[in-house]
């Protein structure tokens, strides 16, 4: 292989530093907004930081999270529920309503829209409306409330109810549930439907995207070879939308981790703490505890948990992604 002239040399030279030079503003906003806000966090949860900059307690504040806080095991628990509970059932509508809409039906832009209107709803403002359909018992105007008295039903007390539903459900036809087997609280679930149908929009926006990216002329030939709808489904439609559906998955997850507005909202004080996430119980802990440190540590560990599962997902989804 032949040396590169000087000419050659300085040439690349002047394209890799106008490269970096091209790349530098980029990177500096990440380092700045980014990086150095986890660092710093770390930093904290080192000490026993108060209102102000407490002594170095080295990594007790992570001990503490996990040995003598029973609050961060149910904050965990309940964030393990709402991330099981909103991510498969958000894909799995998303794709069914994103096959229907695909298809030809009159007034597709129309439902298309009607369907992404929540995503771009105020969160607090949609979750005002929820708060008032589901209007706790004893009142039976809500309108949750007044459907369940209409089907001959004890109304509930929805987002105040700290039991878990299958305890209700178990109740309701004589049985009681070990408590491990009560699931997670009726006022989580409410919180979860919540998150469902307003992260609907975006899943069938992106997912039909994808449909409509796949070749026609393969289903045609599918269907010439007898091939069934949920057949087509499965051997065509999601191996060819399989890196949408992977994206979705990583984008959902991570969302559902990190989730809080709705969570702050609608989960009452009534409900001793069962529907209230990781970030809810962070923000009460900077806020309300005033526990700077041990809020950083507790960030921190769903930090890793976030990424930990990230690269699961990436291993365990990523060599079934067809590019």
């Amino acid at each position: 292989m032949p040396t590169p002239s000087p000419q050659a040399r300085r040439r690349r030279w002047r394209e890799n530093v106008t490269g970096y030079l091209y790349v530098a503003p980029a990177t500096l906003i990440l380092a700045l907004f980014s990086v150095f806000p986890l660092g710093y966090a770390f930093y904290v949860s080192l000490h026993d930081w108060r209102l102000r900059k407490g002594e170095f307690v080295g990594l007790q504040n992570y001990i503490d999270a996990f040995s003598a806080d029973p609050q961060f095991g149910r904050a965990l628990l309940a964030t393990v529920w709402y991330v099981v509970g909103t991510v498969p059932v958000s894909l799995a509508l998303g794709l069914f309503i994103a096959n229907l809409l695909a298809g030809k039906i009159r007034g597709r832009a129309v439902y298309r829209t009607i369907y992404f209107l929540p995503y771009v709803t105020s969160v607090v403002a949609a979750a005002a409306v929820w708060m008032w359909l589901l209007y706790p018992a004893p009142a039976e105007w809500g309108l949750a409330n007044a459907a369940m008295k209409a089907i001959g039903l004890p109304p509930q007390a929805w987002v105040e109810e700290s039991k878990g539903i299958f305890r209700l459900v178990a109740e309701h036809w004589g049985w009681r549930p070990p408590a491990w087997a009560a699931g997670p609280s009726l006022s989580l679930v409410c919180v979860m439907a919540f998150s469902v149908w307003q992260a609907l929009g975006f899943d069938i926006v992106v997912l039909l995207a994808a449909l409509t990216t796949v070749p026609k002329e393969i289903y045609e030939a599918a269907a010439v070879d007898g091939a069934t709808g949920w057949r087509r489904m499965r051997r065509i439609t999601i191996p060819l939308i399989s890196p949408t559906l992977f994206f979705l998955s990583i984008v959902s997850t991570i969302r559902a981790f990190r989730v809080f507005n709705q969570v702050y909202i609608m989960a009452s004080k009534e409900t001793a703490g069962t529907a209230n996430t990781v970030t809810v119980y962070i923000f009460n802990t900077f806020y309300v505890g005033g526990r700077v440190g041990y809020g950083s540590a507790v960030a921190m560990v769903l930090f890793l948990i976030i990424l930990a599962v990230t690269l699961v997902q990436m291993r365990a989804l990523g060599a079934r992604v067809h590019y």
